[in-house]
């Protein structure tokens, strides 16, 4: 056997049901490279290696042990300011929390069972005649090598997944920010795993939020992605503001009230008939045409909301949506941009038009149709 033939660590780690089964592998791994005063230095790309797991998992479970007061940590830089394996101290008697309760050594009374404890060189004293007690009905709980086999497999490929998720995650944010070209990948990498998802949801969508703050104070160099990370500086940015609600007479494109404005211009006639070009026969047309390939909606007069319950849904190529698209067509009116899956139109189909007419010219109070937007 070649090797370590021993790992040093408290005892106390076997029993703590805080740590994780990993935690306690990697305790045992820095355990059996400790020096006599409980340090080492080691690379957890290696302990990773020697496990057979991701570094991720590895640092995850430094973390956790780093907070349980298993592990002391010091992060180590070379000249070249490049990562330099870390060094460790495995924690072998915590602190005390009452050093004023601690008994006597040499009191009998206050340590009875002090037989657990015999130094080596001694025997151990005879068992007592008592019998041991007798063994429950309940089988014997058995190491099952293909149940632990399955369980490792999937928490090696959990943890492989949730690696894949934040490099997926940085690909995607890191290239966003100013200093991107220069920045350390992997630092930023490492900060990165250090967060929650939401912490990495809300960094990058904060960011721009950030770079603009630090521009309008006056800097000229933006730190790098790792620091944004590690500092979680998007914290100390003032809550962002809530998007402006939209005016109660606002329409998006293709709706019913959007609809419904087209078509009564339509059925006013072009502004220009002599006109031949799209922008200066049909301009109010055109205009809101260009709007809603962007997305944009419009706001509309009130008489217009009213015509909603004449607009019903047509989802597109539909035979209802090829009829209308032959009326404007036989019309002569411009078709519509692309809507994505529906449009509202009259209810009854191109035959519904006149009623849909009469009910424009009965809602209208002044018969000005160039300013039905208004």
């Amino acid at each position: 056997m070649t090797g370590p033939r021993l790992s040093i660590i408290p005892a106390r780690a076997a029993t703590d049901r805080a740590l994780k089964p990993r935690d306690l592998q990697v305790l045992c791994v820095l355990g059996r490279h400790t020096d006599d005063l409980g340090w080492c230095r080691k690379s957890q790309v290696k302990m990773a290696d020697e496990m057979g797991c991701a570094r991720a998992t590895v640092f995850e479970a430094i973390e956790r042990l780093v907070k349980a007061g298993y592990l002391e940590r010091y992060v180590q830089e070379e000249q070249n300011g490049r990562d330099s394996p870390h060094v460790y101290r495995v924690i072998l008697d915590p602190k005390h929390l009452d050093p004023g309760s601690v008994r006597e050594v040499d009191s009998s009374a206050d340590y009875p069972s002090r037989q657990a404890g015999t130094p080596a060189g001694i025997s151990a004293p005879p068992a007592g005649p008592e019998p041991a007690p007798p063994a429950g009905p309940e089988p014997a709980p058995k190491n099952d090598p293909l149940r632990t086999s399955i369980q490792n497999e999937s928490e090696r490929e959990r943890t492989r997944e949730e690696e894949k998720a934040i490099e997926r995650w940085l690909k995607k944010a890191h290239p966003n920010w100013p200093s991107y070209i220069s920045d350390s990948g992997p630092k930023a990498l490492a900060e990165a795993r250090k967060l929650t998802e939401a912490e990495r949801d809300m960094a990058a969508d904060r960011m721009g939020d950030y770079v603009a703050s630090a521009k309008v104070g006056g800097r000229t160099v933006i730190c790098t992605f790792a620091v944004y990370l590690a500092e979680k500086r998007w914290e100390k940015l003032p809550p962002k503001a809530a998007p402006a609600a939209e005016a109660e007479d606002y329409a998006p494109p293709f709706g019913p009230v959007w609809m419904a404005w087209v078509l009564g211009h339509m059925l006013d006639g072009p502004t220009n008939p002599a006109a031949t070009a799209f922008a200066e026969r049909w301009p109010h047309l055109f205009k809101l045409f260009g709007m809603a390939r962007q997305g944009r909606g419009y706001r509309f007069g009130e008489r217009w909301h009213a015509l909603k319950g004449q607009m019903v849904a047509v989802p597109v190529d539909i035979p209802l949506w090829n009829d209308w698209k032959a009326c404007f067509q036989q019309r002569g009116w411009p078709w519509l941009p692309d809507p994505g899956r529906v449009a509202y139109f009259p209810v009854g189909g191109p035959d519904g038009l006149a009623a849909f007419e009469k009910a424009v010219r009965g809602t209208s109070d002044d018969g000005d149709r160039q300013q039905a937007a208004e």
